[in-house]
């Protein structure tokens, strides 16, 4: 597959996506994956008294729109590296980050005017499934950006249903933001009352001999439809990047709402623990993330929960888009 080049879409800021390598084609079976300690304390999550954390936090959203504006293309010939093993997450950093107090969550605004949004569907049906409405999320273990965006979706996905066997990964060592440590959705479960959550890693962090990345999961027709429709300008800043969300065919978020720089150096343990320290700039970076997130599967869904799409920071951030 070609790879994609940065280019602009109707879009106020471009977001930072990777090109998805060897993307399957259709008939592959899909799955609707989903998911799930703090040894150490975050050194780069400091409370809020710090000016200087401050700024940063304003930064971390900013960067978005002026220092990664184009995607990072993965070239081929790029050398493997050591792979990251993909194993069940600590119950401790699961309960973290699918334990989130709505407290918490209410206090991260949104900071709409400068952070892309979702960008709209017009005049097309909700797409559903069981009577639910579908969020799709497709992604690869190797992509920095994917490993950035879990973290906000595992926390808003938390407020509508439960995840079960998630497993953990990071990005390739030999990518932007080497080694930035998240989950990974294969091998995992999720259950909700309110939506239908659909995960595609389609691909490892192990470097494949023919140039990019081993394959590790196939979209279905559907998905794959999906995908080839709307991961593309106008709803898109590029063509078949990842990560890509699709909220029911009403709303496509084409990437992640912070840097994965905010994460660099930081374990699991450390960004998970850090969802808990007020003004903490992983945690304002993620549960504002997870906010917007939450805005949108609301939504779609007639605001169910009542006690979740009534926060605040949800029916703020709603209003932007």
């Amino acid at each position: 597959m070609a790879q994609a080049s940065s280019r602009g879409g109707q879009r106020p800021v471009n977001r930072n996506r990777t090109s998805a390598q060897n993307v399957p084609q259709r008939g592959g079976q899909g799955n609707n994956r989903g998911a799930g300690s703090t040894n150490r304390k975050v050194t780069a999550a400091k409370k809020s008294g710090s000016n200087r954390g401050l700024l940063w936090v304003t930064a971390s959203f900013v960067v978005v729109a002026a220092i990664i504006a184009t995607f990072v293309i993965i070239k081929a010939n790029k050398s493997s590296g050591s792979a990251q093993a993909t194993n069940l997450a600590p119950a401790s950093v699961v309960n973290a980050v699918t334990n989130v107090p709505d407290a918490l969550l209410a206090s991260a605004t949104v900071p709409t005017s400068s952070i892309p949004l979702p960008v709209a569907v017009k005049n097309t049906p909700v797409l559903t499934n069981n009577s639910k409405p579908v969020v799709l999320y497709m992604g690869a273990d190797y992509c920095p950006y994917c490993a950035a965006q879990r973290w906000p979706l595992i926390v808003a996905l938390s407020k509508f249903g439960t995840f079960t066997n998630l497993h953990t990964t990071a990005s390739s060592s030999t990518d932007a933001y080497p080694n930035t440590q998240t989950f990974s959705f294969y091998g995992s479960s999720y259950k909700s009352n309110y939506i239908d959550f659909q995960s595609v890693e389609m691909q490892t962090n192990v470097a494949s001999s023919a140039g990019g990345y081993t394959t590790l999961q196939n979209p279905n027709a559907t998905q794959q439809k999906l995908f080839a429709k709307y991961d593309q300008p106008p709803y898109a800043a590029t063509a078949t990047g990842i990560p890509f969300i699709d909220f029911g065919n009403q709303y496509i978020e084409s990437g992640p709402a912070y840097s994965p720089q905010i994460l660099q150096g930081l374990s699991r343990a450390s960004i998970a623990g850090s969802l808990t320290i007020s003004g903490a700039v992983t945690s304002q970076a993620i549960l504002a993330s997870a906010n917007l997130i939450i805005s949108t599967i609301c939504k779609i869904d007639h605001n169910q929960p009542g006690s979740v799409c009534t926060s605040p920071a949800v029916v703020a951030a709603q209003k932007a888009y």
